[in-house]
């Protein structure tokens, strides 16, 4: 008799939870544990409500830290949940937000990981590799003490701070990682990947962690740093199967006339969605992926 796959669905989430309830419905399979992080910041949600919407799958939350846009919080994120995950062993790992939808039915999404098993799904830029810029380089090797207190196109006193504490280090020619080994790369930062390629990211982590403290944007960074010096480097798929529009915005919130679109793609999860900019889109997903 074939063992039944377990997944392991790793959710930042920090708005929309009427979204939210919505993808956790999509996720509600006996084959999956849920684990969720809601931002501290976070307010006018229902625990009860949000549990509701998890009947068949075990849903464990992840105990909240305040998650700023760039800052290592999100590293921090990541590396909690993936922590809490494989406490228990899963056959694969996906880290999704709140604001993702699935686009394939729970058995087409365990049927396409059965079907390549053992492979990892992380969006490389191997790209990158031949193109390394200052300005990528500028965010590794700088120090972003004030990242985590930025929100996203603030022009606070702590964005104004940055600046200058950035523009001393360049006039003293700073460079944090001058005597380190590490390859910087970079991608996306949501992925599906092994049992195994979890736990070497998290033993790895430990190892390196200081290098991405106070990083700006560390979490399109360290994934993809680890794992192209991993030993399951053959194993990784240039592909993190998302369907991501950075064309048309920043990314591009999808609506109601890009449904056949997605749906029509070979990709199994897509970013991102807004109740508040189109919820018919979000419940034309969760109908067709649940008549199927």
């Amino acid at each position: 008799m074939a063992m039944i796959s377990r997944h392991a669905y790793l959710i930042i989430c920090h708005t929309n939870f009427e979204q939210l309830n919505i993808l956790l419905d999509l996720l509600d399979d006996e084959r999956n544990d849920i684990f969720l992080h809601i931002d501290k910041k976070a307010k006018d949600f229902s625990i009860e409500t949000i549990k509701s919407h998890a009947v068949h799958a075990r849903l464990f939350f992840v105990k909240p830290i305040h998650v700023n846009w760039a800052g290592d919080s999100l590293v921090k994120v990541e590396i909690k949940l993936l922590t809490e995950a494989t406490k228990t062993r899963h056959d694969y790992y996906h880290l999704i937000s709140g604001m993702d939808l699935p686009l394939k039915s729970q058995n087409e999404l365990h049927n396409f990981f059965s079907q390549n098993a053992g492979f990892d799904y992380v969006a490389l830029e191997r790209e990158h590799l031949c193109n390394i810029t200052k300005s990528f380089m500028d965010r590794v090797n700088y120090y972003y003490l004030f990242q985590n207190h930025i929100k996203r196109g603030s022009n606070g006193i702590a964005a104004r701070l940055q600046r200058v504490h950035l523009r001393m280090q360049k006039t003293l020619k700073i460079n944090r990682n001058k005597q380190s080994s590490l390859s910087f790369q970079k991608g996306s930062q949501w992925f599906s990947i092994t049992h195994d390629t979890a736990c070497y990211l998290l033993d790895e982590f430990k190892k390196v962690k200081k290098s991405f403290r106070y990083t700006f944007a560390p979490d399109e960074l360290f994934l993809q740093t680890i794992l192209m010096q991993s030993p399951q480097i053959d194993k990784i798929i240039d592909d993190n199967l998302r369907y991501i529009d950075w064309e048309r915005g920043n990314p591009y919130t999808f609506k109601q006339e890009d449904y056949t679109l997605l749906m029509n793609s070979n990709k199994l999860f897509a970013r991102k969605f807004d109740t508040s900019v189109d919820q018919a889109i979000i419940l034309k997903i969760r109908d067709g992926i649940q008549g199927r």
